[in-house]
C-alpha cells in the first residue's frame, strides 16, 4: 500500500467509463483461466470453485443493476465522491469485489484492511481492476493493506473520510470509541438466526447447515421455544443480518415477519444465492443541492 496516492487526484467521474470497466472485470474473471483461475484455486481447497466464481459473477451483476446514485447529477442536484474510504474485513472475495465495485461507482479510493493474510482471489481482483483503469486511462486507487495490530488502523485514519467495518462489531465499537470524527459504518454479513419450531423440518436443517458451512456463516440455531421467545433472542443481536424461519403455522410466520429485527428474512426458505452483503451507495457520496 502506498498511502500518499490516496491524496493523488482521481480522473474526473465518467459513468460510462465505469460501466465498461465493470464488463471487463466480469469478463476477465468468466474466463476462469490463468491467474484469476489459480487464485480461486489457492484460496478453495476445501470449496467448490464454480460456488467462487458464480459468487463473484453474481456480485458484479448485482452491482451493475443496483441504482447509480451519481448518475443523478443535474444542473440543481450533485452527487460527489467523500475522496477515500478503508474497509476493515475478514476478506471474504464476493464482499471484497462488492466494495471494490462500489468505490468505482461512487468515486471513491478505496483500501482493504485484513487482519491476516489477503486471500489470493483478493489480490488477483485488484490487480485486474487496476490494470484494467489504467488501460481506460481513468485514475483511481484499490489497494489492500495487511494489519498485525488494530493500532495500525488509528494510525491510518487521517487518511480516509469514511472507514467500513464489515462483519466485526467489537472492532467497530472498539474504533468509534476512540474516533469521534469520521464518518463510520458498520454493515455486517455471515451472521444468521434460525428458528426451527417443527421436528418434521429436518432435511431444511441439514440443508441449511450444508449452506452454512460452505459459505463460513455464524448460525445461530434456535429451538423448542415460542415463536415470542425466539423473536425476542434474535433483536437482543445487534449484530444480525439474516433471520430464517422454518414453521407449518401460518400465524407464527406473520409474527416472526413483522416483529424479527434483520435486513433479509426467509420463511421456509433456505437463503441460498440470496443471502448477499449490500451497503447503500448513499453512504458513499455527500449531496450538495444547488441554486442558481
Amino acid at each position: 500500500m502506498d498511502i500518499k496516492k490516496l491524496k493523488v487526484e482521481q480522473s474526473k467521474y465518467n459513468i460510462k467509463i465505469i460501466k465498461a470497466i465493470f464488463d471487463k472485470i466480469e469478463n476477465q474473471i468468466k474466463t476462469r483461466v490463468g491467474p484469476i483461475h489459480m487464485a480461486v484455486s489457492e484460496d478453495n481447497k476445501e470449496f467448490s470453485e464454480t460456488q467462487e466464481y458464480s459468487n463473484l459473477i453474481n456480485t458484479i451483476e448485482r452491482a451493475k443493476k443496483e441504482d447509480w446514485i451519481m448518475s443523478n447529477n443535474s444542473k440543481t442536484l450533485m452527487y460527489e465522491g467523500l475522496g477515500s474510504m478503508a474497509a476493515v474485513t475478514d476478506d471474504r472475495s464476493d464482499v471484497s469485489l462488492y466494495l471494490i465495485l462500489k468505490a468505482l461507482k461512487t468515486h471513491n479510493n478505496l483500501v482493504l484492511f485484513v487482519n491476516d493474510k489477503v486471500h489470493e482471489v483478493t489480490k488477483k481482483l485488484i490487480e485486474i481492476v487496476n490494470k484494467i483503469c489504467k488501460e481506460d486511462s481513468y485514475s483511481t486507487y484499490i489497494d489492500y493493506y495487511e494489519y498485525k495490530d488494530f493500532k495500525e488502523i488509528y494510525d491510518y485514519s487521517d487518511y480516509f473520510e469514511t472507514v467500513i467495518f464489515v462483519s466485526n462489531i467489537d472492532k467497530y465499537f472498539e474504533y468509534t470509541d476512540k474516533v469521534k470524527d469520521k464518518n463510520i459504518i458498520y454493515s455486517s454479513y455471515g451472521t444468521m438466526s434460525l428458528y426451527l419450531d417443527d421436528k418434521n423440518l429436518k432435511d431444511e436443517l441439514l440443508s441449511m447447515d450444508e449452506y452454512v458451512f460452505n459459505n463460513n456463516i455464524d448460525l445461530d440455531l434456535i429451538k423448542e421455544v415460542s415463536v415470542e421467545e425466539a423473536v425476542d433472542r434474535i433483536n437482543e443481536n445487534i449484530d444480525n443480518y439474516a433471520a430464517v424461519i422454518f414453521t407449518k403455522d401460518t400465524k407464527r410466520a406473520y409474527y416472526f415477519i413483522e416483529n424479527v429485527k434483520a435486513k433479509q428474512v426467509f420463511v421456509n426458505r433456505n437463503p441460498d444465492k440470496e443471502y448477499v452483503f449490500e451497503v447503500d451507495d448513499k453512504d458513499f457520496v455527500y449531496k450538495k443541492i444547488i441554486f442558481i
